[in-house]
């Protein structure tokens, strides 16, 4: 156990990373003048994949294939979907919680160091899940189909205000 432990918490070497408390004014000045050109977060990428997971989501009826397909493996796409929310509810608790509610800018290294990791696990070894539940409906377009439909959903929360 005090192995994991060892691996899991921070290092104390000193960082490579530029210290930003060190800057000078000039380079302040630049960062911030790069922070106020990039304010929009709409992209050309980001918008074609919004389209193409909603075009995705409405040519194959997802909705009606998960709730009404009985070649869908239920059981599994309910595992695979609590994993996914597991993944979900330790982002949330990390971003939103820990970032915006108490304050805490460097939660990654010194918080919870082993939550990422976790939250990483769920999220791929459900997906992994979800996939085989539904591999009898589309066979080998499952994964790109999933892909397209998880890479819409990152670009639609990407343009959300926070």
């Amino acid at each position: 156990m005090a192995s994991v432990r060892r691996r899991l918490l921070p290092e104390e070497t000193p960082s490579e990373d530029p210290d930003i408390k060190n800057l000078t004014d000039e380079e302040r000045k630049s960062i911030d003048a790069v922070i106020a050109n990039n304010k929009s977060n709409f992209n050309a990428h980001t918008i074609v994949w919004m389209i193409a997971a909603m075009m995705v989501f409405n040519y194959l009826d997802i909705a009606n294939v998960l709730y009404n397909d009985a070649r869908v493996k239920s059981d599994l796409l309910q595992i695979g979907s609590y994993m996914i929310g597991v993944n979900l509810a330790v982002g949330a608790y990390l971003v939103f919680y820990l970032s915006y509610i108490r304050g805490k800018r460097d939660w990654a290294a010194h918080t919870h160091p082993a939550l990422i990791p976790v939250a990483t696990l769920f999220g791929v070894v459900g997906g992994v899940v979800v996939t085989v539940a539904l591999w009898p409906v589309w066979g080998f377009l499952t994964p790109p189909i999933l892909f397209t439909l998880f890479m819409g959903a990152v670009m639609f929360v990407s343009l959300l205000p926070f």
